[in-house]
């Protein structure tokens, strides 16, 4: 009796583990599909999310190049504008009926008596001797305010339109903050000023200067486009090639290689 009991319990252990791991089985490979099917769904939610942000970059883009065109073309346009700007008399010209500007009008007033040798070498012995002073050297200019303040003072010539004030300005900057971090900027704004007045050569060595002493500037990579642009208009076919393949080397997303890609020769 006892032994059959024993026998039957056995049995049942052993009929029952089969379906028991199936159970098992069943259920992590229904974990599984559920993990699967919530990982496919955070994928498709971050694909969503990188499309857009991709959208926005996009836009982005698009608005910077829009700017800096803007920019540009409003820059170009003023300069030009005032080249060709009429040049005004100055007010306090000298009226062409003064006294002092008729000719063939004489003083009668005065009667001229001729002077003889003898009283001009008596007025050479009396006339006193001075003893000559020594030259002394101009004093250095000593710049009165800070390099921000003499910067926006130079720039903001350039929004009045006095570019050969601005220039000015600009290169007196360079000369007195040899150190501020605006000296790129100065630099820059010279060759803008060059380029729109079709002073090539300057606007060369204005753009070369940012490109070359300052590699980590945030204007080199505009600096590279200007310069690849002043070469092409110089015929130089080559350097504006290379200008424009360092843009995109080094600063493939920037503003100015987008201009770069659609820039079109002459």
């Amino acid at each position: 009796m006892k032994k059959a009991l024993v026998i039957a319990l056995m049995t049942a252990g052993f009929a029952s583990s089969p379906v028991s791991a199936a159970n098992h089985s069943a259920s992590a490979n229904s974990e599984l599909v559920l993990l699967i099917q919530q990982l496919q769904a955070e994928v498709r939610q971050l694909r969503g999310e990188i499309e857009t942000q991709q959208y926005r970059l996009q836009n982005l883009e698009k608005d910077q190049l829009d700017r800096y065109r803007d920019v540009d073309r409003r820059l170009s346009a003023l300069i030009l504008q005032q080249g060709d700007s009429p040049i005004s008399a100055p007010s306090d010209a000298v009226a062409s009926d003064s006294p002092s500007s008729v000719t063939g009008v004489t003083d009668t007033s005065v009667t001229e008596q001729p002077i003889t040798d003898q009283q001009i070498g008596q007025a050479v012995v009396d006339q006193p001797v001075v003893a000559q002073q020594p030259v002394q050297p101009e004093p250095v200019p000593v710049p009165t305010v800070d390099d921000k303040t003499a910067y926006q003072n130079a720039f903001g010539l350039v929004r009045e339109r006095k570019f050969d004030e601005a220039i000015a300005a600009f290169q007196e900057f360079i000369r007195f903050y040899p150190e501020s971090d605006n000296l790129a900027n100065a630099y820059y704004w010279i060759g803008e000023v060059k380029l729109a007045q079709q002073e090539l050569e300057a606007a060369q060595l204005a753009f070369e200067s940012v490109v070359s002493q300052f590699p980590a500037h945030r204007k080199r990579p505009d600096a590279l486009y200007k310069l690849g642009v002043v070469k092409d208009r110089r015929g130089d076919a080559t350097g504006q090639a290379l200008a424009f393949q360092m843009l995109l080397d080094e600063y493939p997303t920037s503003s100015a290689a987008g201009l770069a890609r659609n820039y079109k020769p002459r």
